[in-house]
């Protein structure tokens, strides 16, 4: 069975700590998944996340504070607009637009975490299987 590489862009700041409770809860996901933490995630913007599918992610989860909680005041505009300009390229592009995902988390949700990442991950397996029958 093949696994799904999954790329996941978190804030420094509640992203990170719904990861990190999950892990002090002994609460484990796929290793396929990969970690990038970045301060806000008002600092991923569309090319790199077309870039992460570029080097192989099957799908890529942004994952952050919810608006009314962001520490920098500016991620519920930036990240939604750069969310969704990822979209329109990848649909133009013919990726797919269920292999990306914007979470925005409760601080130190670790059972939200585990259950928005495995969710993620079983869209991102159908849609490729979708993709290996046409």
């Amino acid at each position: 069975m093949r696994h799904n590489n999954v790329v996941v862009f978190t804030c420094n700041w509640d992203g990170l700590s719904c990861i990190e409770a999950a892990a002090q809860n002994r609460l484990g996901y796929s290793a396929s998944v990969k970690l990038v933490k970045v301060s806000c995630l008002s600092r991923v913007h569309s090319g790199l996340i077309l870039k992460a599918f570029e080097l192989g992610a099957d799908g890529v989860m942004l994952l952050g504070c919810r608006p009314e909680s962001c520490l920098y005041e500016k991620d519920e505009n930036l990240s939604s607009k750069e969310y969704e300009k990822a979209l329109s390229l990848m649909e133009l592009l013919g990726l797919g637009t269920s292999r990306l995902r914007l979470s925005r988390l409760p601080r130190g949700d670790g059972d939200a975490f585990i259950k928005e990442v495995e969710d993620f991950i079983g869209a991102v397996s159908r849609a490729s299987y979708c993709n290996i029958k046409s």
